[in-house]
């Protein structure tokens, strides 16, 4: 005899599923861990579910509190299934990114190249000293500047940003009023505003919040950072987006770009068909840097998991010397474009440069120059070091070196001249509201 369904709870039911489907983004963050590590929350939960079958089964011997009373007692044994979810829990939750590495590295193409390119060109304006400079020439008492992101325009590269409104109560009530450009190949100070009032944009609350839009459209996605732009059709903002592919091992993937005018109209584009957009295509903002730097990370699980872990035969590492991590941008000339380019070393403590990794910025292509074992070439951390052991009139180092000045070296660029490595260094004030110099060097033995 079927049972009829009480219609109260199945309307509440419906009415609460609704009120969580229409506040989606606000639960993104679990989701997206149910459905990007199916492999350490499934065997702990099928652990947990066979235990509970197992123990409701062996109540036919203790059906009531008088049995437990009286010293009847479901079986210790089954004590055992808790605890071996959790054991399992830890121990994939501890395999996943290495996992997740070596799925990426199986799905990826690193081209060798015989040579490093020749030329392009790089900023020499470091990330904190644009801010600094962007904050000090933006005379708004009602906006602040978010999302630095390095662009590259026909002008050269630049560093752009969002005017965001500043306050809890703007937030709510104001929207973005358009973005601002830094020339970021020349260190004097010359900020650019563009006005435009963008409707949904991040910083802004609640429903004209860009990132609560977005997920409104793609829910089982993870978003990249958003960049402003400059487009012949007025300014925009663009958002890279990764999808997952796998069964249990799900590794991140290029799904697509929002694309957001000041107007609210939102574009989804596919990967390729933003890069037929020559004004999306020339930014070098369509494959974001951040899963650039995955597909280079990576690389060290290359020759397997126990090598990686054990062997470190032939094992990259990439090392950051502050919070500007690499990849650099760097525009080449030609049909290579702008390029995201990263120097790995060798595993462990040495500090000499083993692999550059060059991944286009539209494409995603991946390429590697690995440094043959003939040739001694610096990391980018060996380049600090070598800057801070110069001598330089009115330069006192502090970050590192032995002395307490008020000065630090920052963010070593990789450049290519006819064929060799160079590092662009910037000396800058702890302050960092200024360039004092630049520093290229050519930090190889052969």
């Amino acid at each position: 005899m079927l049972r009829r369904l009480r219609p109260i709870p199945v309307v509440a039911g419906l009415v609460v599923l609704g009120l969580l489907w229409l506040v989606r983004p606000v639960w993104h963050g679990l989701a997206m861990f149910l459905w990007t590590a199916p492999l350490v929350w499934v065997p702990p939960f099928v652990l947990l579910v066979v235990g509970a079958v197992l123990l409701r089964r062996s109540r036919n011997s203790w059906t009531t509190l008088d049995d437990l009373r009286d010293g009847v007692r479901p079986p210790a044994w089954l004590a055992l299934f808790p605890v071996a979810a959790f054991v399992v829990f830890v121990l994939a939750a501890s395999f996943q990114d290495a996992l997740v590495g070596r799925a990426i590295v199986n799905a990826t193409t690193y081209e060798p190249i015989d040579a490093l390119p020749s030329g392009g060109d790089v900023r020499l304006v470091p990330r904190e000293v644009a801010e600094q400079n962007a904050a000090s020439a933006f005379n708004s008492p009602t906006e602040t500047l978010t999302d630095f992101r390095i662009v590259r325009t026909a002008d050269g590269l630049r560093w752009t940003a969002l005017r965001t409104p500043q306050g809890a109560f703007r937030t709510f009530t104001k929207k973005s009023q358009g973005l601002v450009e830094l020339d970021a190949e020349q260190t004097a100070r010359s900020l650019r505003q563009v006005d435009a009032q963008f409707q949904i944009a991040p910083g802004l609350q609640v429903t004209d919040n860009l990132r609560w839009r977005l997920l409104k459209r793609h829910f089982l996605i993870r978003l990249e950072d958003p960049v402003a732009i400059e487009t012949p059709d007025g300014p925009r903002i663009v958002v890279p987006y990764l999808q997952y592919k796998g069964v249990f091992v799900r590794r991140p993937v290029l799904g697509g770009v929002f694309v957001v005018s000041p107007s609210g109209r939102i574009e989804d584009l596919e990967p390729a068909e933003a890069a037929r957009r020559p004004e999306l295509a020339a930014t070098g903002r369509i494959f974001p840097d951040t899963q650039a730097r995955r597909i280079q990370d990576a690389y060290r699980y290359r020759r397997g998991l126990w090598n990686a872990w054990f062997v470190h035969e032939d094992q990259t590492q990439i090392t950051d010397t502050e919070a500007n991590r690499q990849p650099y941008l760097i525009d080449f000339p030609g049909e290579l474009g702008p390029q995201w380019v990263t120097v790995a070393e060798p595993y462990g403590r040495a500090s000499a440069a083993s692999a550059i990794f060059l991944t286009d910025a539209v494409t995603g292509r991946t390429r590697i120059w690995r440094v043959p074992r003939t040739t001694s070439l610096s990391g980018n951390r060996r380049a600090l070091q070598a800057v801070r052991a110069v001598s330089i009139p009115g330069i006192d180092f502090g970050d590192g070196g032995a002395g307490s000045g008020n000065f630090k070296v920052v963010e070593p660029r990789p450049v290519f001249v006819h064929g060799r490595l160079v590092y662009l260094t910037s000396i800058i004030p702890t302050s960092a509201n200024a360039v004092s110099k630049t520093v290229v060097g050519m930090i190889d033995v052969r």
